[in-house]
């Protein structure tokens, strides 16, 4: 493989956005990253019983291994929220996917942040609408930049690599700083 300088919108076919919403006070905090086509999809969650409503909601959307959206917020983790917490995370898939018209089957969630707050669904539902209207083929960097907490420094990577003599271009973007 080669690394090459590009971001997790360098694969052809994806779309992303970074935006702030107001989760935090000045930086990014809303990613959205969509493929252009339901794709093929592997995950890898926590063992933990008590993870958040946006794992629950993904384990579920992934039993089928496909995926086509996944929103990431950070600021608010919505953890240890309960029932409510639930509730809002399957909000927000709905409203992904109803924004893109897919099928929130398709859709997988992230969130990362505060644990045991509720999640400021008026703030999330409309910064949802924004970020749907933001997507572009060239906003890569600023999802990687709306992932992060406590990071430093955006965290991705793209490779060229050939598969049964195609070249293919796959890419990725990752958080985490002092994390416990």
């Amino acid at each position: 493989f080669q690394i090459i300088n590009g971001n997790i919108t360098s694969p052809k076919g994806f779309q992303a956005c970074g935006i702030h919403i107001g989760l935090k006070r000045q930086k990014k905090d809303l990613a959205l990253i969509v493929s252009d086509v339901i794709a093929e999809a592997a995950a890898v969650f926590t063992a933990n019983k008590a993870c958040a409503a946006p794992v629950q909601i993904s384990k579920e959307n992934m039993k089928k291994g496909k995926a086509q959206a996944i929103l990431v917020n950070s600021g608010n983790a919505n953890a240890c929220t309960g029932k409510e917490g639930y509730e809002n995370a399957k909000k927000m898939v709905d409203t992904v996917a109803e924004e893109l018209k897919v099928s929130s089957d398709n859709i997988l969630l992230a969130s990362t942040g505060v644990i045991g707050v509720p999640l400021p669904m008026n703030t999330i539902i409309k910064g949802i609408s924004k970020a749907t209207k933001s997507l572009s083929y060239a906003g890569g960097n600023d999802a990687a930049e709306a992932i992060l907490t406590t990071d430093t420094s955006v965290k991705q990577i793209a490779v060229n690599v050939e598969i049964d003599g195609k070249k293919v271009t796959i890419a990725g973007i990752a958080k985490g700083s002092g994390m416990i």
